[in-house]
């Protein structure tokens, strides 16, 4: 699920979304919305047997069974991985200029009307003018807008960069996304804020481009996940590397630095210093989450609750969230940014019990770019 859409991968392949479609991210040739699933079948998606799909703030990114990558939505910052025809009406220019509490997209963004000299005033009544006249001209935008588009952002097709690459696994953040190919090499494309990409520099990439540093260190990934300009990583031993916006310790690097540029390895024990095995790891907004491979979870960062702020910050102990302290965190002074584990929670002790499996009836299914009925049985009987 992305901040607005939802897409699905059926068994067959077969690729369905719906929710909010206003930057193309729904992948239907257009910006309407969709209440409930719809197939996708622009692009040649349909004949494709998707493998995995991965929905990002207003982008969207499909892994097919062969290696190939489609992506379609707001190609800003380079988080499609491809070149892209532009926007019959400047959505994506809307779209930047209405995230008031993004204030990096507001800096690279142009703007999009010239207030009138008027709703500009010194004192602080007229600062609250003039926001809400640049409001109503983006609303103003907006509601002139098509939901007809003929950009190919509204449609999936395949990042040509990547041929001869093949990827199994991709992520999509907020404005940037991860990729993973069969031997475990990481490539990402996007906006470079916060260090995210981990090419170590802030520079936005147009197409994907491999992380050299996890190559040149021998490191196979495994598993990975793009939040808002931070990123996280599993490798092949169960190790925990993050790079990208440090703030509020949202990726467990501690909290002296507001930004690396390079994947760095997270401290990850339990309360008697033993390593944790890492299984899986999951990025948000404000904060990022380490699950281990004994079911443990660990908290980097923090989302703010009846009115506290965000982050670690506000907390004052040296704590594991239900209050038990935790030696990723035992100096009992302050927050340092490392994971807190969850005490009293295991993953797999909520799963729920196996059942037994019941045989499924035949279908259409798909064999690679077309589709036969019985293939089998028919194999079977000339034979």
């Amino acid at each position: 699920a992305g901040e607005l859409h939802s897409a699905v991968v059926t068994s067959d392949g077969d690729v369905f979304s719906w929710g909010d479609g206003f930057c193309g991210q729904l992948g239907q040739g257009d910006k309407r919305p969709q209440p409930s699933p719809k197939q996708i079948t622009k692009g040649g998606l349909e004949d494709e047997v998707v493998q995995n799909i991965s929905c990002g703030s207003r982008h969207t990114i499909a892994v097919t069974e062969d290696g190939e990558v489609y992506s379609w939505g707001l190609g800003h910052f380079g988080v499609l991985g491809r070149s892209f025809t532009p926007f019959d009406y400047d959505a994506d220019a809307a779209v930047e200029g209405l995230a008031g509490d993004d204030a990096e997209i507001g800096e690279l963004a142009e703007p999009i009307q010239q207030l009138p000299a008027e709703d500009v005033v010194a004192d602080a009544e007229g600062d609250v003018d003039a926001m809400a006249a640049e409001l109503r001209a983006h609303l103003d935008l907006i509601g002139n807008m098509t939901l007809e588009d003929s950009s190919d952002q509204c449609i999936p097709m395949k990042i040509e960069s990547l041929d001869g690459i093949r990827i199994v696994g991709s992520s999509a953040g907020h404005r940037h996304s991860l990729l993973l190919d069969e031997d475990g090499a990481l490539y990402s494309c996007g906006s470079g804020l916060g260090g995210c990409l981990g090419h170590g520099d802030l520079q936005a990439q147009m197409h994907p481009m491999k992380i050299m540093s996890l190559v040149d260190e021998r490191i196979r990934i495994i598993q990975m996940s793009a939040g808002v300009d931070m990123s996280m990583a599993i490798s092949s031993k169960g190790a925990v590397y993050s790079w990208g916006s440090t703030k509020e310790g949202r990726i467990g690097l501690g909290m002296q630095t507001s930004q690396v540029a390079t994947p760095q390895k997270v401290d990850l024990f339990h309360a008697s210093n033993r390593p944790v095995v890492a299984a899986d790891v999951e990025c948000g907004y404000v904060h990022s989450l380490i699950v281990g491979l004994d079911g443990t979870l660990h908290v980097c960062g923090g989302v703010g609750i009846d009115g506290e702020a965000d982050g670690q910050a506000n907390v004052k102990t040296s704590q594991d969230v239900d209050g038990s302290t935790n030696a990723n965190n035992a100096s009992g002074k302050e927050a340092n940014g490392r994971p807190r584990l969850v005490s009293d929670f295991n993953i797999w002790h909520r799963q729920l019990e196996p059942q037994e499996e019941i045989a499924k009836k035949e279908k259409y299914r798909k064999y690679g770019k077309y589709e036969v009925r019985g293939r089998s049985k028919m194999l079977h009987r000339d034979s």
